[in-house]
């Protein structure tokens, strides 16, 4: 997993919707190295569970799960499938929900779970949408080294700045808070529910919002790079210039990234002034 991703705005808004989807103590997601399982990020309070914290991998319910153990009990004492799980007695779980995290490659690398000392049953509904967080972890922690560097250089899927340090680390989160801003309305996203809904529809849409973000953002940074190698810019600074100007112009800061990038290949594209080298 990118540790520098593991507490920005995506993780905390996927981590937040388990918790509330789940309504269980202690929401967490796990990353897996070798032999070890470590708590890389934790929501709730836990006896013996915190952030950063390691056990053996092979005493957890993540072990079981993936070795195909159901992905939730509501009864782990009596569960044939964790009963004699050496994390059960250890941390006094009763209920347990956990599903896996991949890398580009299909590779585990980490488990979205959820804990609790009373049953909390989980029906196939819940664990389809914590699934899609997961899927969410996955692509915003490894899609990460591709885009996310101070060098600003081409890639095979356009300019690409910075490598994962705290500045562009702090540009990336800028973007997607832009992006994620109730007052933006970006092309092609998601419409926010409206009239009665049940607690899955909301999650279901704001994952929806979160993947939309997500796809936006590579459009944004890849505008980022284009701008500061053409103003000679940090992409800090091009991503403050990109946003003024879109406002500016009453323009949707997505529409205006996608005419940057456009740019670079057609001459003809027509920027603002401030935009131009």
């Amino acid at each position: 997993m990118h540790a520098a991703r593991l507490h920005d705005e995506v993780i905390d808004a996927a981590l937040s919707c388990a918790a509330t989807l789940l309504g269980m103590e202690v929401v967490f997601i796990g990353g897996i190295d070798d032999a070890t399982f470590r708590f890389e990020r934790v929501s709730g309070d836990w006896p013996g569970i915190v952030e950063g914290g390691e056990i053996d991998f092979s005493t957890t319910f993540c072990r079981r799960m993936l070795d195909g153990a159901p992905p939730s009990t509501a009864d782990a004492a009596v569960d044939p499938a964790y009963a004699d799980t050496p994390g059960r007695s250890k941390f006094s779980v009763t209920s347990y929900v956990g599903v896996p995290i991949h890398d580009v490659t299909g590779h585990v690398i980490g488990t979205l779970c959820g804990i609790d000392h009373d049953s909390v049953p989980m029906d196939g509904h819940v664990v389809g949408v914590l699934t899609e967080l997961a899927g969410i972890v996955s692509a915003h922690l490894v899609a990460v080294p591709e885009q996310a560097s101070l060098a600003i250089r081409r890639t095979p899927h356009g300019w690409a700045v910075g490598d994962g340090d705290h500045e562009s680390s702090l540009t990336s989160a800028m973007v997607l808070a832009d992006l994620l801003a109730d007052d933006l309305s970006l092309n092609g996203r998601p419409a926010r529910p409206t009239g009665e809904q049940s607690e899955l529809d909301r999650l279901r849409a704001s994952i929806a919002q979160l993947e939309h973000a997500l796809a936006a953002r590579v459009t944004v940074e890849q505008a980022i790079g284009v701008l500061a190698e053409r103003l000679s810019a940090t992409p800090r600074d091009a991503f403050e210039s990109l946003r003024k100007v879109a406002r500016r112009g009453g323009i949707r800061v997505h529409d205006l990234a996608r005419d940057v990038v456009r740019s670079v290949t057609e001459p003809t594209t027509v920027l603002p002034a401030e935009l131009c080298r």
